[in-house]
């Protein structure tokens, strides 16, 4: 799989300093393919060797380039950061299925632990069934909410609040009558917020960093998009919602095995925000040496 060019090669040894899985090893004073087992195809021996010695057929070569540095701009890149909101305002217009397609190619070029690559996406475009996810997850909301509005409900509802998930969600059904008054009056979508596209991002159940690597890729995506001129907005109350229903699983055809990490919508924003967002400054612990 992994093959020297030695006729190339200087023996300079930075493929082998940059092998962190042990696979490119030294052998009297140049670089060999040792524990060829053990390569998790990171790309790293190709991308730090500086003659091209290095053939490695676990990679698509075509995707292999020079690093065009001079594109690497970080003013641009703290404009689209500071700049992305999350937009639950959406046009009508749908999102061309190129441009889908073009922001997924990019993020599957975010990293994942041990270079694992095993992220999938589910894309939801059609009209129907994102209404039926909408209405069978706000359903919910209003279920829990009328229950802890009467009787012993109001009672249990007031104890656990202020624990677990109940305390991340609780302003959110403390106005849930306002919010199921507006939709009824006025068809506002508070869930996915009537977006035409609805991307979760899965990965195996039994991944020990799925979580990491799934919100990675949303990130990227989430600027990507930004970048294009289009909104996103994570939906937090449906990857919950996911770990406990199964028939929001089943309407949404989640594979046995595969767990949603992260979901979020897409489309064009009906309103520009002109001005970039405020935060609260980093909370930084240094801990330099004495």
């Amino acid at each position: 799989m992994i093959e020297y060019l030695y006729d190339k090669c200087n023996s300079c040894l930075l493929c082998v300093e940059d092998c962190v899985a042990g696979c490119l090893r030294e052998l009297d004073g140049k670089p060999a393919v040792v524990e060829e087992a053990m390569c998790n195809r990171c790309s790293h021996c190709v991308a730090v060797c500086p003659r091209g010695a290095i053939i490695h057929r676990g990679l698509d070569a075509e995707q292999v380039r020079r690093v065009n540095r001079k594109k690497l701009a970080p003013d641009v890149y703290a404009e689209i950061v500071r700049s992305r909101r999350s937009v639950r305002r959406y046009d009508e217009e749908p999102v061309d299925r190129a441009v889908i397609e073009e922001i997924l190619d990019l993020a599957r070029y975010s990293p994942t632990s041990s270079n694992d690559q095993h992220l999938e996406y589910i894309v939801v475009t059609d009209r129907a069934l994102l209404k039926k996810v909408s209405d069978n997850l706000f359903g919910m909301g209003k279920a829990v909410y009328r229950a802890s509005q009467n009787g012993p409900g109001r009672a249990v509802y007031s104890a656990v609040k202020m624990a677990g998930p109940l305390k991340v969600i609780s302003r959110y059904l403390d106005a849930m009558g306002y919010y199921v008054a507006v939709a009824d009056a006025t068809g506002r979508d508070y869930i996915l917020h009537n977006a035409p596209v609805l991307i979760m991002v899965l990965a195996p159940k039994s991944a020990p960093f799925g979580c990491d690597n799934a919100n990675i890729a949303a990130a990227n995506i989430t600027n990507h998009a930004h970048a294009l001129g289009l909104g996103t907005c994570y939906i937090g109350f449906l990857t919950l919602a996911l770990k406990y229903n199964p028939l929001l699983r089943k309407i949404l055809g989640i594979p046995r095995g595969k767990k949603v990490f992260a979901s979020l919508v897409m489309g064009h924003p009906k309103y520009r925000h002109g001005a970039t967002t405020s935060r609260k400054p980093a909370v930084i612990t240094w801990k330099d040496a004495t």
